[in-house]
């Protein structure tokens, strides 16, 4: 048993070297994965400043175009666990490159293809490359973060969170530029992001390989504890704790709440250019500016909401959001196109992707012995509901108009305040681990 101890304690003094040795070629890993993730996100902010083009350009009604975006979105996130499960059985370095190749590729033909079922076969294409990426990318981040997980991982995000924004941006100075037919450039970033991945091979082969290393000696120095805890259901890391009705309760609220505000989200950076073309006779060029303008500002207030939710508690910080979005939301259907419009845009993207990693840690307080699938529930599947409530958004704007979609976005932000009250009530300050 000392025998088992001190080969533990050399193989992590060991390994202690190594990770200090490497810590440069590590730090520059996290930035390329961190590009790749901002290349590959790119893809899917650039398509609702396509849609203004590609809905005229098609003459697609709204349903039709909603589609694209439950398309984007189901194809994009659904999938991304196939690609984890393999990328955990096999090494799967080469979805790095190919991911940011496709993404960027499948995007790119959208200005000069002659019909919509090959529009729709593009936008799914892209959609993959984005899906192929995120999940060997964040579990390469991961192992390059060492023992500074949360930091690593901070890196990473940033990256996907600025290319949402930065896409449309670069989609909408593409359109500018050249029109439609310009989008075959959108492809760049893409290509030159999956050559630089290939350059980098050796150094990602080399993490992959280190981490292995010293893995193994860490299972090997951890079977007997191993053992025991598989014995003990107290310490057993598959036990969770037994969950009440007013915790079930609460997780579901919790639930319909990221819905809620996925559709909200879905349905704003859809509609928001649609709106500036069709009602406010907008440059349909221009509309993409609209886009990134609350992309971006979301992603600051990521940054907020963060903070916010250790001072004042998750259910609180949720509340906050929705009763800020009512009036914002409201003013901005009112205030035209001009400078204004774009203020009001901004605070709204921000107020509403405050929550995002608010959430996240709700959920995983209520499900504190079950963190992982407490993560998915929050993340992933918010996201591909975010495309289904732009489909039922889409019949509305057919049948009533896009202002009516505004309204019913409103309406959905006092569903919302609503549940974050009830969560209010029942977790002042969030839920306990």
């Amino acid at each position: 048993m000392s025998l088992t101890k001190m080969e533990t304690e050399k193989c992590a003094k060991l390994a202690a070297e190594e990770s200090s040795r490497r810590e440069k070629p590590a730090g520059s890993v996290l930035l390329l994965l961190s590009w790749g993730h901002l290349v590959t996100d790119m893809a899917q902010g650039a398509l609702p400043a396509l849609l203004p083009v590609l809905k005229q350009a098609f003459a697609l009604s709204y349903a039709q175009t909603s589609l694209l975006v439950l398309l984007s979105n189901v194809a994009s996130s659904v999938i991304q666990p196939v690609f984890g499960y393999l990328a955990d059985r096999h090494p799967a370095r080469w979805l790095l490159p190919l991911g940011c190749l496709v993404a960027g590729a499948g995007l790119s033909i959208t200005g000069r293809l002659p019909w919509y079922s090959l529009l729709f076969l593009a936008v799914a294409v892209s959609s993959l490359g984005v899906a192929a990426y995120h999940p060997e990318g964040s579990r390469t981040a991961n192992l390059a973060s060492g023992t500074r997980k949360g930091s690593g991982m901070a890196v990473f995000s940033v990256g996907g969170n600025l290319g949402f924004g930065l896409g449309s941006l670069f989609m909408a100075w593409l359109l500018t530029l050249g029109g439609p037919e310009a989008t075959v450039y959108f492809a760049l970033p893409g290509l030159f992001t999956a050559v630089l991945l290939v350059f980098f091979w050796p150094r990602l082969n080399s993490l992959q390989e280190n981490v292995k290393k010293v893995a193994g000696n860490a299972v090997q120095g951890r079977e007997g504890a191993g053992a025991a805890a598989g014995k003990n259901p107290a310490i057993s890391p598959v036990t969770g704790a037994r969950w009440d009705r007013g915790t079930i309760l609460a997780f579901t609220v919790l639930l319909v709440y990221i819905i809620f505000r996925s559709w909200l989200h879905a349905g704003l950076y859809t509609y928001v250019p649609l709106y500036y073309t069709d009602y406010l006779h907008g440059d349909v060029h221009l509309a993409g500016y609209f886009v990134s303008v609350f992309l971006l500002a979301g992603a600051f207030g990521t940054l907020l909401g963060g903070p916010l939710t250790d001072v004042l508690g998750a259910p609180r910080v949720m509340a906050g959001s929705m009763a800020l979005l009512i009036p914002l939301i409201y003013l901005f259907l009112h205030a035209g196109g001009g400078p204004g419009a774009l203020v009001l845009l901004a605070l709204i993207g921000m107020a509403l992707i405050s929550t995002f990693s608010t959430t996240i840690v709700l959920g995983q307080q209520l499900m504190p012995h079950r963190k992982g699938l407490a993560s998915g529930f929050t993340i992933g599947f918010g996201v591909g509901m975010g495309g289904v409530g732009v489909t039922l958004l889409g019949v509305l704007a057919d049948h009533l108009g896009v202002p009516a979609v505004f309204h019913a976005l409103n309406i959905l932000a006092v569903a919302g305040l609503l549940l974050a009250l009830f969560l209010t009530r029942r977790f002042p300050w969030g839920a306990q681990s």
